[in-house]
Formats: structure tokens, C-alpha cells, sequence
């Protein structure tokens, strides 16, 4: 608001101040044209604070991360305060790191388990556990949510390191903006922080914050989900620079999460997520990618091997993605977003889930239809060298409130083996009835 403004009072001294001109540039999408007001402008005036500011914008619009960093170091040495500078210069600074990281080839892996440690993960999909933002007191489950996972708790505890995908922030009364009161297209979810009672009882060990709802409530929000989190000892993964890492048998598990959004890592800038895989790699010994991305809905269970488009969004070629990832030093990969099941393959060794379906969506999500409600929780053993030892579907059908409950018809198995045959012929798992997972030769 504030350089709306600014803008508009500096209409009239337009041709005389190249700061408004660079307003007025960058307002009408004259990027190398504002920039070179802007430096300008700080080169008349270099204590200029505001100046300093719209330059590192125009910078951001060039994906001129280093610039960026530059302007804006300016801006927290004149005006240490500045209300947006604590949201916007670790982001600038986590993508300058990356800009700056030599691009990673495919990284030699071992294909096949040493026979040395293993880790266990356990991985659930897009877990929302209630919000009053449209329904109320309905929206939420009673307490602290001690009932949203009964007997599926236990997959989860029992493994080593144990994943959801949190879509949606913990916050108490923070207001939301996202959508407006009588929007029917929108959705904007907010979860009470007591809810966090139900992850630590499940075992939950991280998170992702990488969604296209981690940010419902703003930048507030994020910050408010993150600090809930760390107050229980629950990682997380989600905004530039925050990459999960864990310790497990003398073993290092660092948790890389990326999604369409601005705040955190685009799935459809592989270079990106080459170099924060490969940055991750160099810091721990197995490194999980989890992913948010893929259009959504019945319509879009299968992989279609090329960009996916969501409400007019980007939302990535995943399977690009996940093999750019392996390539890059990914041991494990795991997909969410399309709120259905999708296939699973085994490339070059590393277990590739495209997509967990809906795990927890309290009187929110859909459940008819029967891919919706059906759900699965992975579970997957690793070589201390990243190579995939086994592998279980355990099926979860969401009941009439989108609560995840153990599945005994096996609908998950029956999905999962459809889509891995007809999306991933040679590399595609297999499910047996007993959720034991089959690749390669084994199929």
C-alpha cells in the first residue's frame, strides 16, 4: 500500500526523480528499464532506503538473486527494521545460494542395498486436521483431534522417521485474507495450534510446509505452523532455506519439500531443485524429496509426463522432477497434491511416489467417488546407501468426515498397481494383497 502510494504522489514528478520513474516502470512491467532508474536513483541518494527496496524488486523480476541480496543488505544496514525485510532477504539470499551452485550431474548411486543400516520411513499424503475458516465449530474435530487417526497411528509411530505433508497452516487467531465471504472457488484453511497434539501422539517426525496452502494466513501463518512445530520437536521443510534434517542411527536424513508457490522451492524449476537436492546431499547421508505438484483430481490419477496445469497454475512435470531429483542425489521421493493416488516406480533404485492422495481432511475434503477417500500410507526401508530394500502400501479409505481409518478391501493396492502398469511399464511397482511391494525382476 504504502509504495502504491508512493507511486501515486510521484506521478506529478515524473521526468524528475528517477526513483518515481522507476516506480512507474516497474508498476507497468518495464523491468530493465526500472532497474536502471532505480540504481540511478540510489547513486544520487545512496542512503535513499525505498530506493534501495524497489531495486531489489526489480532485480527479483530478473531472477537476479545475488542483486537482490545486494539491495536489500543495503536496505538492513540503513533501515535495520524495515517491516518486510525479515520475510524477503533469507529467501533472497537461500536463492542466490542456489543460482550460485554449480548445476549437479547425475550422481553415481548404488542400485542395490549394501546390507549395512537401514531407515525406516513412513509417509502419509495432504493431512488437514480441521478449520473453522468455512464451517464453523463443524470444521473441527473434537479436543485435540485425538480420534483423527485411529489405527492408522501405529504405521506411523513404528517407523523411524514418520511424514505428512501439513496442508495448511497452525495458527490461533490470525485472520485470513485469501478468500473473500462469499467465495465458493476458494479455499483457505487454518487448524488451532492444539491440533499439534495429535501429530506428536501419531509419532509425526516431519512435515512439509511446501503447499499451495502452507501460506493461507500469510507469511504470519508459515512463522506460526514453523514455531508450533519446533515447540513439539517436529521438523519441517517448506520456505527457501528450510531443509529438514534428522538423525536416525548414526545416519543423517535431510528432507528437501518443493511446490508451485513463491515461498519455497518450484517444482518447475528443476535447476533449483537439482542444486538444493544436491546441497542436501552433501550434508546428509539420505535425502527424501517431497514434492507438491500435479494437476488435481479423478480426471488426473495418471502421470502424464509432460507440465501440468492446476487452476491456471504451472504445477510441474513430476516425473521430470522426481528423476531429476534421484539424478541429483534423492533417495527417496515422495508426491502429493493431486488428492488421488497415483503410480509408483523404482528408478535407478530410489523409490518414487507420485502421489499419497488425501491422508487427514477433516469435513473438508472430498471422499465420494472412490479415489478422493482411498489413501495409503507408505512405508519404505532403506540401504544406508539410499537403495530401496522393501517397500509396504498400507490402504486407508477416508471415512464420511475425510478421517483416515486401515482399509481392509486393499482399494489402494488395486489403484496403485493399475496406475505403476500403465504409467511406468518397466520401472512401475507392484502390489500384493498383502501391501508387500514388488520392482524390477521381483514384479
Amino acid at each position: 500500500m504504502m509504495t502504491l502510494l508512493l507511486l501515486l504522489a510521484g506521478l506529478a514528478l515524473a521526468g524528475e526523480d528517477p526513483y518515481f520513474d522507476g516506480l512507474v516502470a516497474l508498476k507497468a512491467g518495464e523491468i530493465e528499464r526500472a532497474e536502471a532508474l532505480l540504481e540511478q536513483a540510489v547513486e544520487a541518494t545512496p542512503d535513499r532506503v525505498e530506493a534501495w527496496w524497489e531495486l531489489g524488486w526489480a532485480r527479483w523480476r530478473q531472477e537476479d538473486w545475488a542483486g537482490v541480496v545486494a539491495a536489500w543488505e543495503r536496505v538492513a544496514v540503513l533501515a535495520p527494521d524495515h517491516p518486510d525485510l525479515g520475510e524477503h532477504l533469507p529467501t533472497a539470499r537461500a536463492r542466490a545460494a542456489l543460482a550460485a551452485a554449480p548445476a549437479p550431474g547425475p550422481v553415481p548411486v548404488a542400485e542395490a542395498p549394501s546390507g549395512g543400516r537401514t531407515v525406516t520411513f513412513a509417509a502419509g499424503g495432504d493431512t488437514m486436521m480441521g478449520t473453522a475458516l468455512r464451517k464453523g465449530a463443524a470444521g473441527l474435530a473434537e479436543g485435540n483431534g485425538e480420534a483423527l487417526f485411529t489405527g492408522v497411528d501405529g504405521w506411523l509411530r513404528a517407523a523411524d522417521v514418520a511424514f505428512l505433508n501439513l496442508e495448511g497452516p497452525l495458527a490461533d487467531d490470525l485472520p485470513q485474507t485469501k478468500c473473500g465471504p462469499n467465495s465458493k472457488h476458494c479455499y483457505a484453511f487454518s487448524t488451532p495450534t492444539r491440533y499439534r497434539a495429535a501429530l506428536v501422539d501419531m509419532g509425526v517426525d516431519v512435515a512439509s510446509l511446501a503447499n499451495n496452502h502452507a501460506m493461507d494466513l500469510g507469511m504470519a501463518g508459515m512463522e506460526s505452523t514453523m514455531r508450533t512445530l519446533d515447540e513439539v520437536g517436529i521438523a519441517h521443510a517448506g520456505r527457501y532455506g528450510d531443509t529438514a534434517y534428522l538423525e536416525r542411527d548414526g545416519l543423517t536424513i535431510a528432507v528437501v519439500a518443493a511446490h508451485s508457490g513463491s515461498c519455497c522451492l518450484n517444482v518447475n524449476d528443476l535447476d533449483e531443485v537439482r542444486a538444493a537436492v544436491a546441497q542436501a546431499d552433501a550434508n546428509a547421508d539420505l535425502v527424501v524429496l517431497s514434492f507438491h505438484g500435479g494437476a488435481e483430481g479423478a480426471d488426473h490419477r495418471h502421470v502424464p509426463g509432460q507440465v501440468e496445469i492446476a487452476w491456471g497454475e504451472r504445477r510441474g512435470d513430476v516425473n521430470a522432477l522426481a528423476h531429476a531429483a534421484v539424478d541429483a542425489g534423492a533417495d527417496l521421493v515422495l508426491g502429493h497434491g493431486p488428492h488421488v493416488l497415483r503410480a509408483m516406480e523404482v528408478y535407478r533404485g530410489r523409490l518414487v511416489v507420485y502421489s499419497m492422495g488425501n491422508f487427514c481432511g477433516y469435513n473438508q475434503f472430498g471422499t465420494e467417488g472412490g479415489y478422493g477417500g482411498t489413501s495409503m500410507v507408505v512405508e519404505a526401508t532403506l540401504d544406508e546407501n539410499g537403495a530401496l530394500v522393501r517397500a509396504t502400501v498400507h490402504a486407508v479409505a477416508l471415512d464420511s468426515l475425510a478421517r483416515p481409518r486401515p482399509d481392509p478391501t486393499g482399494a489402494a493396492h488395486a489403484q496403485v498397481n493399475e496406475l505403476s502398469a500403465a504409467d511406468f511399464p518397466e520401472t512401475g511397482v507392484r502390489v500384493d494383497p498383502d501391501g508387500a511391494v514388488r520392482w524390477g525382476a521381483a514384479r
